[in-house]
């Protein structure tokens, strides 16, 4: 009784989110905001995360989407950031990966004052440049990533590690690393932070290993200044405990998360934003699907139950692309200039998608790179 219960709530939940979809349709085209030819600090400088916005306790805008060597755009307005060349964060590049601290690229983002800074770190571990961890000597075989924190006490100016490694880990797999496996393997790429109700909540990858399944997992907590205390969704709560390597003494399945609507979100969560006016969520996925490539969105009322996702704009991506393409694109996040949090967590009747455009040269990914953004209308809710 009590399964088919459940069964039905979710059948009701799931009904609810697909009876209450929004409509995100594009209005214009891509405009640039940063030009990597132009605007370029260093040849590194460029888009290779999603775009992430807080306001200081000063006013001003942050926006940040930016390599392993992080810069940020600031400005009276997310319509005004400009280039700003100083480094806010970058990894230590240390060699033992159970620190957890060697390429690291900072991603998310909370401020609940302005003037500290909470933020998520995509950590890789490149043991191709350590040979006696990776024989093979081939980036993609031996890539370990992890979720770290850092933060900042004057206001996203500087980040440093949120506590000495490796004690500054969000989420790792609970299994020692192991050199070349022939995959990536890991925790990648973590969405934005939002808040509802007492929590916060941010979307990560999850690669298949040992008894972790691939695809987007949800992790949620209610103190942002303790980077441990994030615990993932098993597919009913919030319970998984995130272990490092190995070290948890029990089943490492006891802490792996469950990935959430795997028919649904089938690819990376690049950002999730509430529309003020109804109160859903929205979330922006690269993918192909239907044998169609681009830009998808797809709206939840809880976080955990998906409606079908709409093609909001076809486009080659990164690593779907044709030599006839000029150029592709990736990491798409919503943005509203007029947002009502001081961390861009909400979106009106319009916004912005932010996008990484790469520039090809003869079928080739380089450093030039531009962020661009694209106007949407949001419908319905």
């Amino acid at each position: 009784m009590l399964r088919r219960t459940a069964a039905l709530a979710l059948t009701l939940s799931m009904a609810a989110a697909q009876a209450h979809a929004l409509t995100i349709r594009k209005t214009g085209e891509p405009e640039t905001v940063t030009s990597w030819q132009r605007d370029a600090c260093a040849e590194s400088d460029a888009p290779d995360t999603p775009a992430r916005a807080f306001r200081d306790a000063g006013g001003t805008v942050h926006l940040i989407a930016s390599h392993s060597t992080a810069r940020a755009l600031t400005g009276p307005s997310l319509d005004a950031v400009r280039p700003n060349c100083a480094v806010i964060f970058q990894g230590h590049g240390q060699d033992d990966p159970r620190l957890h601290d060697d390429r690291s690229w900072i991603s998310s983002f909370y401020t609940p004052d302005g003037s500290t800074v909470f933020a998520l770190v995509s950590n890789e571990f490149h043991a191709q440049k350590r040979r006696a961890l990776c024989p093979s000597g081939e980036y993609m075989r031996c890539w370990r990533n992890s979720i770290t924190a850092a933060v900042s006490s004057d206001g996203g100016a500087s980040f440093r590690l949120s506590a000495a490694p490796p004690n500054h880990t969000v989420a790792t797999l609970p299994y020692p690393y192991s050199g070349d496996v022939g995959q990536r393997t890991g925790y990648f790429a973590p969405s934005n932070i939002v808040r509802n109700g007492d929590h916060w909540y941010a979307f990560l990858w999850a690669e298949r290993f040992g008894a972790q399944q691939r695809g987007a997992c949800l992790m949620r907590t209610d103190n942002l200044a303790d980077p441990q205390g994030w615990r993932g969704w098993d597919g009913k709560s919030y319970s998984v405990r995130f272990v490092r390597d190995g070290q948890s003494g029990d089943a490492p399945e006891n802490h792996v998360c469950a990935p959430i609507a795997p028919g649904v979100l089938q690819g990376t969560v690049r950002s999730i934003v509430r529309h003020r006016a109804g109160g859903l969520f929205i979330a922006t996925v690269a993918m192909t699907r239907d044998g169609r490539t681009g830009i998808w969105t797809t709206t939840s009322p809880d976080l955990v139950n998906w409606s079908k996702p709409e093609l909001m704009w076809a486009a080659p991506l990164l690593f779907r692309y044709g030599c006839s393409d000029a150029a592709a694109f990736d990491y798409p996040a919503l943005l509203d200039p007029d947002s009502q949090s001081r961390n861009f967590e909400d979106v009106g009747k319009t916004a912005y998608v932010y996008m990484t455009r790469l520039n090809l040269d003869k079928c080739r990914i380089t450093w030039n790179r531009d962020l661009v953004r694209m106007r949407v209308e949001i419908d319905g809710g």
